[in-house]
């Protein structure tokens, strides 16, 4: 009797529909996880401050200055006729808006528009950052740090202790002290002014970089820069000791943080920090650690430079690339909570 042969065939082939249909279904069982929908608003686009005034927040960035009614989110140009592109921070002193731009310092009323010129004593150039103490209006430039007190302007440079001219970004600390920090490595670093003297902290003694970022208080008192440049970069925050500031701790990628360059630190109302890298997204602490969020995750863009909580509780997160906002649900969706 003649063997047949095709038995095994026709077995193989009905396993190997078998399995063809199982992996189909599975496949028809797995939906494509969607990122969650934020919303972002672009324009504006590249955003560097916010600043808020009576239900409107002051938006400056690489564009120049708009201003974005919080509660209908309509985006509207600062009538001024002045150029304003590369606004790098703003200040609210009462009812004037200083602006610090490619091309100087914007005092904005409302009357309009006026910028200061180097024959007022001003420099007539980029102005990095503003910052206000008591009866003393400060600007960080590329040329120093000055300060406009009893109607004049005065500047304090290299020569009067700083560790270099290129002042980026201020801070006033809570035992009255101003923190100076600068952006030109390898050269800077941070120079703290109090009582009459100067201290300082770069990579001779503690910094892992010395571009300086950004400073932020915290709600102890303490102080937070971010600092960095391409893939190195961290969090550090400083306390003091009674004596003198000393870092307290370090927060890197080896803690859960993006790798590279720290943009931004923030704690947000409910106690839990955000902090920015440049390239690679936002750490987000969460009540199971540092979570990073990605524009795969819904952000307009993966560099957050600046925070502003607004008055129903969401998060406003100024990108390189518009605003994403977080509204009360996403942030405690994004926590864990």
């Amino acid at each position: 009797m003649e063997k047949n042969n095709t038995t095994p065939i026709l077995v193989l082939a009905l396993v190997a529909l078998i399995l063809g249909g199982m992996m189909y279904l599975g496949k028809q069982d797995t939906p494509k996880v969607e990122p969650p929908v934020w919303t972002i608003l672009n324009p504006p686009s590249d955003v560097t401050c916010m600043v808020e005034q009576d239900g409107l927040l002051w938006v400056g960035g690489k564009a120049g200055v708009v201003s974005i009614n919080v509660e209908t989110k309509e985006v509207t140009d600062i009538p001024c006729t002045e150029r304003m592109t590369y606004t790098r921070h703003m200040l609210l002193d009462g009812d004037t808006l200083w602006i610090g731009h490619d091309r100087g310092l914007t005092r904005y009323t409302a009357e309009g528009c006026r910028t200061l010129t180097e024959q007022e004593g001003m420099v007539d150039d980029r102005v990095n950052y503003l910052l206000k103490t008591q009866d003393t209006l400060w600007a960080g430039t590329w040329h120093g740090a000055y300060y406009l007190r009893d109607g004049e302007w005065s500047r304090i440079t290299e020569d009067d202790g700083l560790l270099d001219n290129y002042v980026n970004t201020m801070i006033e600390d809570s035992y009255g002290g101003i923190w100076f920090g600068s952006y030109t490595a390898p050269n800077g670093g941070i120079s703290i002014y109090m009582d009459g003297e100067w201290q300082y902290f770069s990579t001779d003694n503690g910094l892992v970089h010395n571009n300086i970022v950004q400073f932020f208080m915290d709600t102890d008192g303490s102080i937070w820069t971010s600092t960095g440049l391409m893939d190195i970069g961290a969090a550090v925050r400083f306390e003091y000791n009674g004596d003198q500031w000393v870092i307290a701790e370090m927060l890197d990628d080896s803690d859960g943080l993006p790798l590279g360059k720290i943009r931004s630190v923030y704690r947000d109302p409910d106690g839990f920090l955000w902090i920015g890298s440049e390239n690679n997204g936002l750490s987000v602490e969460t009540i199971d650690g540092f979570r990073i969020l990605t524009t795969e995750d819904g952000l307009s863009h993966d560099e957050v430079k600046v925070y502003f909580v607004a008055s129903d509780g969401g998060l406003w997160l100024g990108t390189r690339n518009g605003l994403t906002i977080l509204t009360q649900d996403d942030l405690v969706d994004i926590r864990g909570e």
